[in-house]
């Protein structure tokens, strides 16, 4: 089954996102059901300074992404 890795970081003010604060690897038989798995997390254990969201495959290709307001 592919993977898939949702990571979070800090977006600064001016649009810059920062490093990776966490890396978390997700499983899924297609894109959708990673980006469904990647929504149903629960991120208030992850770091709290991670505002801006994103979901690559295995060869880094971006599958989705969210600014953190959004989805609060």
């Amino acid at each position: 089954m592919p993977v898939f890795i949702l990571r979070g970081a800090c977006r600064a003010p001016d649009g810059q996102i920062g490093p990776p604060l966490f890396e978390e690897t997700i499983t899924a038989a297609t894109p959708s059901e990673a980006i469904r798995l990647a929504n149903a997390h629960d991120l208030s254990t992850k770091d709290e300074r991670a505002n801006a969201l994103w979901l690559v495959d295995a060869q880094g290709v971006l599958h989705w992404s969210l600014r953190r307001a959004d989805r609060d």
